[in-house]
């Protein structure tokens, strides 16, 4: 009977893009629900940086030893997680 109980124990791929390594506490696969958290300590002073889950972008937040805390709940299916950046340092003419 215990084996039913409405909980999910169905874990979801999460793709880095070839970039896991990147991520401090990445794992390959979350639970269903799972509150996950990663860290993306390698920033740039003069680059901006967006993080995505599939197509929608997430709000992080930043820890000043840690660099950018990203925060997700995993979803029922696999995604995707991938970081794009853009110099945002322009020389004066």
């Amino acid at each position: 009977m215990g084996l039913f109980s409405g909980c999910s124990s169905n874990k979801y791929t999460v793709d880095y893009c070839g970039q896991k390594d990147l991520y401090k506490h990445a794992k390959s696969s979350y639970r269903a629900g799972q509150k996950v958290t990663l860290y993306y300590p390698y920033i740039a002073t003069d680059t901006d940086y967006c993080f995505y889950i599939d197509d929608e972008r997430l709000d992080v937040s930043y820890e000043g030893k840690k660099g950018f805390v990203i925060r997700f709940t995993m979803p029922e299916h696999d995604v995707k997680l991938y970081m794009t950046s853009n110099n945002s340092m322009s020389a004066l003419l």
